[in-house]
């Protein structure tokens, strides 16, 4: 999270992991959502959109609905330690933006990931 924070930048929370076909974080995630938690704390005024995403596997209505499922976790997760809810909003997009191959297992869980854009400074 070192890039400039301007309205538009989106970054990925690369080590927030979930269950596979599920909205519960691996404990692996915590340290990354800090991070995040930090930064909205030390930056009041920041709004941000967390996107969610998912690969191909099933069906796109599902993948949908999962990847909306974890935007909500996160979201809870910040709220639940002093980010207020209306800094920010989400969207569940599924398999429709993949940055890798769904060819392979190992480049489709590039794929299932949860990133923030900035909406606000």
């Amino acid at each position: 999270m070192l890039q400039p924070l301007t309205v538009g930048t989106t970054l990925g929370l690369d080590k927030v992991r979930f269950e596979q076909g599920s909205a519960r974080l691996l404990s692996s995630s915590y340290p990354a959502l800090k991070k995040l938690l930090q930064l909205l704390t030390e930056t009041p005024s920041l709004t941000i959109e967390l996107r969610g995403h998912t690969d191909n596997v099933g069906s796109a209505e599902k993948n949908v609905q999962l990847s909306e499922r974890r935007v909500a976790t996160v979201k809870a997760y910040l709220v639940r330690h002093g980010i207020a809810a209306t800094r920010i909003t989400g969207q569940g997009l599924g398999g429709a933006e993949p940055r890798a191959s769904n060819e392979r297992e190992a480049t489709r869980q590039l794929n299932r990931r949860v990133e923030f854009r900035v909406t606000g400074r």
